[in-house]
């Protein structure tokens, strides 16, 4: 294949470099940096020139100028990749001489490694592999003087990159894993899908259209039924007519302990359920649990209303084991004065309708417990739907709710719920997370998505303590008893609104796709994202039986020894291994001349050698000279005639056979 032009391939590895950032750049400078690559095509740049120092300057100030306007920073993830990028493209508008390029490429090696930042999965990583090459191949084009063909120089590139695969192993398995020196958020300002701390109308809506994974689950044992898997993650007990939001900051036992009043350090005969939780990059400090849960993992802690907390925010996939004990109540003994206060509170001169439905339901129920079945029952019997696209409320939601429109999902039924109890003056309050989830048929592992999220609620029964009730198994048991996930495999579940690939499920090849593509995610998220020391230790107990780190030190220094001793010696064979093997044949005849006293000089061409070797031993004149026209022709003549029959012939002259 022909040449390819330094330019292109600096080009090409530049683009490569960015591209995984393309999605994350204000659009002013992703034009900015078109516009650069455009400008060094090679018959732009001889029309206009390159530009001067004065211009440059001025692009760098404005450019400046726009990371700063765009992200409020120039530091920063997000900032400091702009502020890169933008490095990069003005370096390319002055990149001159070999040095400028060979910069240029030392760059892009760090641009490249940003995408990390924000992403490790797999597809990534596979991508970096392959643009790796194509920068390696940059710089070999870079520093070659003659133009090699495109298919050799990639072949060298991956050579090349593959020579450090081995060197990488070694270290990703072998090296102390280290704990962060510090904690960075890498994901601010990314959008990320996930659960909030309030809810407002459509917001549960929202992430039920999400196939994005929340977490996923490995339980020990068998996992409980789907209508009983419910992952509690917020509490909230304010509610000001339109949005609900959380309390009062509650206290918080860090360190595996649980809060006063449980039943856990008492009843040693509590059902439980073990059960280790994988979940992605949240920005926020909350963690998902099963009811009544404990954790002994480090930096989690729980809240005196029984919600697990991290001690910073989740800004990575962070895994944590749990046990719930399902059969525990919560605050059996009592609520204080002001948590009974708090899950009663209503705002004033609203939803009147509801207000006085309720206190008559109450006089007529007796008690607590029978009215909260009597309004379970009136959603079951009345005609309520569930729809992820409800009719729009005005100010007087839960009125209009609950005696028109009267269709809505999880979140206009709990928050209903727990009005009416309330005004009824029965403490309730809204628990918002996930419900459900979808067991992978290829491994041990459950995934939760956003479009799991749910929400329910838990009233206050004397002598019982919170209980839980989901009045949207009232409406929708199918919602519960399968799962969000169950249901997406179904089109009719998403209207018109269903762009997500679950609403394909229906499809058995397609749903099998995407359950192997779920499964392959887990294991490199299991396997390499989330290899850390107590899986570095195991390794070295089964392996050695020593988990010191002298003994680990040793035998990673020992593999890497042995993989240098590698390289040198393939190396060293391949450089023998590369030779043509024209020139093996005349080598070995110039060495036999040389046992002779005729030793050829350093750049002599073969006929100049010949004519000394017809000068000082006039028998060989005629081989001589016949050996060196047949190397001629093979080595300098593309169209040398029959050329396995002259190789022969070379063979046997070189061999003093005629």
């Amino acid at each position: 294949m022909g040449t390819v032009h330094v330019r292109y391939w600096q080009l090409a590895a530049f683009l490569l470099a960015i591209l995984p950032q393309y999605d994350r750049l204000p659009s002013w400078l992703l034009a900015g940096v078109v516009l650069s690559c455009v400008w060094r095509l090679p018959s732009v740049e001889r029309r206009i020139g390159l530009p001067g120092t004065l211009v440059r300057i001025l692009l760098l100030l404005a450019g400046l100028a726009g990371v700063y306007t765009s992200h409020n920073t120039l530091l920063g993830p997000e900032g400091g990749v702009s502020f890169l990028i933008l490095a990069a493209a003005l370096k390319l508008l002055e990149s001159r001489n070999a040095r400028d390029i060979f910069v240029l490429g030392i760059l892009d090696f760090f641009l490249l490694a940003t995408a990390f930042l924000f992403s490790q999965s797999l597809l990534l990583t596979i991508y970096v592999a392959v643009a790796l090459v194509g920068i390696v191949g940059a710089l070999l084009v870079q520093q070659q003087r003659q133009g090699v063909g495109l298919r050799r120089t990639v072949w060298r590139a991956f050579v090349l990159v593959g020579q450090a695969v081995p060197l990488m192993l070694i270290l990703f398995v072998f090296f102390p894993r280290l704990p962060p020196i510090w904690t960075l958020n890498l994901t601010q300002s990314t959008g990320k899908t996930g659960m909030s701390d309030t809810i407002s109308p459509g917001d549960i809506a929202r992430l039920g259209q999400s196939s994005e994974p929340a977490f996923r689950v490995e339980f020990e044992g068998e996992a409980p039924p789907t209508r009983e898997l419910y992952w509690r993650g917020l509490v909230l007990s304010r509610f000001d007519g339109k949005t609900w939001t959380q309390g009062n900051e509650v206290p918080v036992e860090w360190g595996g302990g649980v809060p006063d009043g449980s039943i856990v350090n008492q009843d040693d005969t509590l059902q439980s359920v073990n059960y280790r939780i994988t979940l992605e990059a949240t920005d926020k400090p909350w963690l998902f649990a099963l009811a009544i849960p404990r954790s002994n993992t480090r930096e989690v802690g729980i809240t005196r209303d029984f919600r697990l907390l991290k001690r910073t925010p989740v800004f990575s996939r962070f895994s944590y084991d749990v046990t719930s004990y399902t059969n525990d109540p919560m605050d059996s003994a009592g609520l204080s004065a002001w948590t009974h206060r708090e899950n009663l509170s209503l705002p004033a001169n609203a939803n009147e309708q509801t207000k006085a439905q309720a206190r008559r339901w109450r006089a007529l129920m007796g008690s607590d417990a029978r009215f909260v079945s009597y309004v379970l029952e009136w959603f079951r019997k009345e005609p309520f739907y569930y729809t992820l696209e409800p009719p729009p409320l005005g100010e007087n939601r839960i009125d209009q709710f609950l005696f028109k429109t009267r269709r809505g999902f999880c979140e206009h039924y709990a928050s209903s719920f727990v009005f009416m109890l309330r005004a009824a003056g029965i403490p309730a309050r809204v628990v918002v997370g996930y419900q459900g989830g979808e067991k992978s048929p290829l491994g041990d592992y459950w995934q939760i998505r956003q479009m799991d999220a749910h929400a329910w609620t838990e009233v206050w029964l004397p002598g019982r303590g919170w209980v839980g009730y989901d009045p949207t198994a009232a409406v929708a048991p199918e919602r519960i008893e399968r799962g969000a996930q169950g249901l997406a495999n179904d089109a009719s579940y998403w209207g018109d609104s269903g762009l997500s690939v679950m609403r394909y499920g229906n499809y058995k090849l397609f749903r099998q796709a995407r359950q192997m593509m779920d499964y392959v995610n887990y294991r490199w998220q299991k396997s390499v994202l989330g290899y850390d020391t107590e899986d570095q230790t195991s390794l070295m107990r089964r392996l050695v039986g020593d988990t010191s780190l002298l003994k680990q030190l040793g035998i990673m220094v020992s593999l890497l020894a042995v993989l240098g001793i590698s390289l040198l010696l393939w190396a060293l064979y391949g450089q023998r291994r590369r030779e043509h093997p024209v020139d093996r044949l005349y080598r070995r005849y110039c060495e036999r001349m040389a046992r002779s006293g005729l030793v050829r000089a350093a750049g002599e061409g073969p006929h100049d050698f010949a004519s000394r070797v017809a000068i000082s031993q006039p028998k060989e004149a005629e081989r001589a000279m016949q050996i060196a026209k047949v190397y001629g022709a093979l080595r300098y003549r593309e169209d040398a005639p029959d050329t396995p029959v002259m190789i022969r012939r070379l063979k046997r002259l070189t061999r003093g056979r005629g």
